[in-house]
This record gives C-alpha cells, sequence and structure tokens, in this order.
C-alpha cells in the first residue's frame, strides 16, 4: 500500500510540472534523481514514469533515456472533443435552472478572474487563473450532482493541460471573462444551440495559442 502511495504521489507531481511547463518538452528525466528529491523508492518512482508514458507525457527509450513528451497535437484534439461533447450535456442538463443565488456566484467567479487577470503583480497569478477557470467550468457539474465527472475529465486531460500555460501569455487569455460571460448568458436565457455556440467558441479558442505557442517552440509539439 505504501508503494502505491508513493507511486500515486510521484505520479501527481510530475504530471502537475509537465502540465505547468515547469518540466518541459525534451527535458530529461532521471528516475534516481527524482526519487531522491521526493523521498521514495525508485520502483514507484519507475512505475510512475511508466503510468505517464502510457498517458503519452513521457518517452522511455533504451537507447536514449526517459525524457518529457512534446505536446501531441491529434490527442489535444480528441481530448477536446471529449470534453467538449460531456460538458454541452452537463450545461444543457443545467439550463434554464440556474437560481438567482447560482447566477451570482457564477457573476462573482468571472469578476475574481477580471480582477486578478488585470493584475500582473498578484503571486501565483498562473495558477490562480486556472483555479478560477476550472471553478467556473466545474460550477455546472456540481450543480447537477456530477462533480466527479468533472474531475475524472480534468484528470484525463494530458495534453489540453498542457497548452493551458501557454495561454496565459496569449490573447486568448484576454477573452475568457467574455466568453464565461456568453457561457452563463446561454444557460440563464438561451436554447440548447446557444450553449453549444458558445462552449464551442470558449473550448476552441486554445488553437490561437497553439499557433503562438508553435511558432515559437516548434519543438514542443508533434502532430502524430
Amino acid at each position: 500500500m505504501a508503494s502505491l502511495s508513493a507511486r500515486e504521489m510521484a505520479y501527481q507531481t510530475l504530471r502537475s510540472r509537465i502540465i505547468t511547463m515547469e518540466l518541459k518538452p525534451g527535458d530529461p528525466l532521471n528516475d534516481r534523481e527524482l526519487a531522491e528529491e521526493l523521498g521514495i523508492s525508485r520502483t514507484p518512482m519507475r512505475e510512475a514514469l511508466l503510468m505517464l508514458n502510457l498517458a503519452r507525457m513521457v518517452d522511455i527509450k533504451p537507447q536514449s533515456g526517459t525524457h518529457v513528451a512534446p505536446i501531441n497535437l491529434r490527442l489535444m484534439e480528441m481530448e477536446q472533443f471529449a470534453r467538449f461533447t460531456l460538458e454541452k450535456e452537463i450545461l444543457n442538463r443545467l439550463r434554464g435552472h440556474v437560481t438567482p443565488q447560482q447566477e451570482a456566484e457564477y457573476r462573482r467567479n468571472i469578476e475574481d478572474y477580471r480582477v486578478l487577470e488585470a493584475d500582473l503583480t498578484q503571486p501565483e497569478r498562473p495558477t490562480r487563473l486556472l483555479e478560477l477557470d476550472n471553478a467556473f467550468h466545474r460550477r455546472s457539474f456540481e450543480l447537477i450532482g456530477m462533480a466527479a465527472h468533472y474531475d475524472y475529465m480534468l484528470a484525463s486531460l494530458q495534453h489540453v493541460e498542457r497548452i493551458r500555460k501557454f495561454s496565459l501569455q496569449t490573447e486568448e487569455n484576454k477573452s475568457v471573462c467574455a466568453t464565461h460571460t456568453a457561457i452563463l448568458e446561454a444557460l440563464l436565457h438561451g436554447s440548447p444551440d446557444d450553449v453549444s455556440e458558445a462552449l464551442e467558441s470558449h473550448l476552441s479558442r486554445y488553437k490561437q495559442s497553439v499557433a503562438q505557442a508553435r511558432s515559437i517552440h516548434p519543438e514542443y509539439f508533434i502532430d502524430e
């Protein structure tokens, strides 16, 4: 049981570092050094690296060692389609049933994001922006009693989550409040088509981040 706990801890720690780009595509990963850093044995660290390899976030090659994998754009498209399909269903179940108190909570989240986005001096700003973004999307799942589905979905988004780090440095980030507001308005007053259009507009903006990031770091991406 202790080994499983250590493996999970190592997996989550490395996954977080890869997603936040603390560990960048191509960076070498030494299981001995990583195990020492986290205070665990090499066995659970190797198991964690194998799990990340299965998730296509780490490349393990006998002749060249273990490295952080590039962002796989084909897999990212698949993840984004799965997210859109699930979240659209959740939003449409909630559509027309948002109470005034719940609406106020949504708007408070949007305003908190707006204030934080404008203040470049705030500590841990990128992490907090992502947390607010996640909280906005998770709220619809919570309100229909399916929060666990959101958590499971988020844990499965390997390549999409990595590009979100880049989005904080592009014009896409400045559209978040407007697109979140459009989703909320569709929830309050719109049709299923309005919900679909608002969500698709919001989720498709990551392509701008990909284009900008790829122009600067083409080595970070593959199309396979």
